[in-house]
């Protein structure tokens, strides 16, 4: 970067805009991540009935 450049983070309501958007992406992450731990532990139980049943 050149001695005399500015950054581009400086101005306010760029990064506020940027928090915005995080903090709205966060719930559907969340829903996402938990949709697939309940699949993830379906497949183990599933798992573990098999190996009972044999």
């Amino acid at each position: 970067m050149p001695p005399n450049s500015t950054l581009a983070f400086d101005d306010g309501a760029f990064v506020a805009d940027l928090k915005t958007r995080i903090t709205s992406a966060r719930p559907t992450a969340a829903r996402a991540v938990n949709s697939e731990l309940v699949g993830l532990y379906w497949d183990i139980g599933a798992a573990i009935r098999e190996k009972q049943a044999m």
